[in-house]
């Protein structure tokens, strides 16, 4: 029988400049949409993985067109609530000219952050995701909930874990979304208490606890009770650790082009090789061959012909 992966978060309308250069008139843009566990659950689909996404989405035309593409991608979406009389956030992103990005977001009033402001609903939609092997979540999926519906989202986590669930956690920090630093330490702590798989990124931990090194980043998340983490250091590679066994996995040089969604697809690459039975060491190998392709193209999703060949279809 095969796992069945939940992500929990929110995905925006995505428009991007087809030039970097502003100038009088009008800007020529690309329609497409991101996020990043949706980012994840595309690829992870695309991997072979029964995927549900969950989220919150409008009753408008462009939500309608945004759930039928996530379909196209045999991401299941049938724990998406839509809103009447709302419409999904929108941001926009630029890449400057090493491949690094930026984003502007127009959001505060998009309906996934109100996926779990009430108690009953949250009850209905944790009753169905009880029947899932793995619940995916990230630190922006954290930022997007006032606080009273942040703890609803822990202890239904909770009641998941003891009931034989297990959890993902991706740190993606994100300091705008967050009325502090020490709000955010706090959720972080909560999370992470509740987490089977840690996969942060070091920039983010650094800049949200002050580490000074990758070896704190570990201790600390150890400490709280994390049996696998692997630590993502751009082209560093990753630290994997699990089962008392540290190992550095070297990621592939390649020449980039856009790292959006580098984090994404390999949370993507990763989880499917160990849903497929690979040893960490192994999934990250995946996780990083997943990446590597990813950033060599324009966008938080590339093309379906453009996916490496990959033996962690599940």
């Amino acid at each position: 029988m095969s796992k069945k992966v939940a992500l929990i978060g929110e995905s925006m309308l995505e428009l991007s400049r087809q030039s970097r250069e502003l100038s009088s008139g009008n800007l020529s843009m690309n329609l497409s949409y991101g996020g990043d566990t949706l980012n994840s659950a595309v690829y992870m689909a695309r991997l072979g993985v029964d995927v549900d996404y969950v989220t919150a989405l409008g009753d408008d035309a462009m939500s309608a067109w945004m759930i039928q593409q996530w379909r196209d991608e045999n991401v299941g979406c049938e724990l998406i609530e839509r809103i009447h009389d709302s419409v999904p956030g929108i941001y926009l992103v630029s890449v400057d000219d090493s491949g690094e990005r930026s984003f502007s977001y127009w959001r505060d009033s998009a309906p996934a952050r109100r996926l779990f402001d009430d108690q009953k609903k949250s009850e209905n939609l944790f009753a169905e995701l009880k029947e899932y092997d793995w619940l995916c979540l990230s630190g922006i999926t954290l930022a997007i909930y006032q606080e009273s519906s942040r703890q609803r989202l822990f202890d239904l986590i909770a009641r998941y874990r003891a009931a034989g669930g297990q959890v993902l956690f991706d740190s993606n920090y994100r300091p705008k979304l967050w009325e502090s630093v020490a709000s955010a330490q706090v959720a972080y702590q909560s999370m992470y208490q509740l987490t089977d798989l840690a996969l942060p990124t070091l920039e983010d931990e650094q800049a949200l606890f002050g580490d000074n090194d990758k070896n704190e980043i570990i201790n600390r998340i150890k400490t709280w009770g994390v049996s696998e983490i692997v630590l993502k250091m751009g082209g560093t590679g990753c630290q994997v650790v699990c089962n008392d066994k540290s190992e550095l996995v070297a990621s592939h040089k390649v020449d980039v082009i856009d790292t959006t969604s580098a984090g994404d697809s390999f949370n993507a690459g990763y989880l499917a090789a160990r849903l497929k039975g690979s040893s960490p060491q192994e999934a990250a190998l995946e996780g990083h061959n997943l990446a590597s392709v990813v950033i060599q193209h324009r966008g938080a999703i590339i093309p379906m012909h453009s996916m490496p060949n990959s033996s962690s279809t599940v």
